[in-house]
């Protein structure tokens, strides 16, 4: 019974944080901001090859995915057109927002070391955590790629207007 009432409360805190994140305007958020900007301990994103993320980050379940499918106006999809600008900064925004919901989501975790005491409600947790964990590390291996990208693009588009 304990097992149930942990994931029915992350059932209901993943929902939440969700609608919550989806609502949360982009205009509020920049890439450059202090939690967002690359460590430098990350190398620009470098880092997480040492954990061969770019071999697994695409086995994880896509919550885009199932939305876009469901109601296609309530999240925009991952994939951008080459060399569109707008699209990449919109993804660009768009990797804060997902990292920072998995924050929240991954510390609403911890009320579950009190719903199910001792060994059960600990390795709920540590699952959770690790789940939520697995994508923020993702937004934060994709947000330097997808920065330099903009970058190489408005220098391109700099070089042809100078023409």
């Amino acid at each position: 019974m304990n097992f149930l009432n942990c994931l029915g409360y992350l059932l209901i805190v993943g929902i939440a944080i969700f609608l919550i994140g989806r609502l949360f305007p982009r205009r509020w958020i920049s890439a450059d901001r202090f939690i967002f900007r690359s460590f430098a301990f990350e190398k620009e994103g470098k880092i997480y090859d040492k954990i061969k993320i770019s071999k697994w980050k695409t086995k994880l379940p896509d919550m885009s995915v199932l939305i876009t499918k469901i109601i296609p106006r309530f999240m925009k999809k991952k994939r951008v057109e080459t060399g569109n600008i707008e699209e990449l900064k919109i993804l660009l925004k768009e990797t804060c927002k997902a990292e920072t919901t998995h924050i929240i989501a991954a510390l609403f975790g911890i009320p579950c070391l009190f719903i199910w005491k001792w060994l059960g409600g600990t390795l709920v947790f540590l699952c959770w955590l690790i789940c939520n964990l697995a994508f923020i590390l993702i937004q934060r291996y994709n947000r330097p790629r997808i920065k330099k990208m903009i970058s190489m693009l408005e220098y391109r588009e700099r070089l042809i207007t100078k023409k």
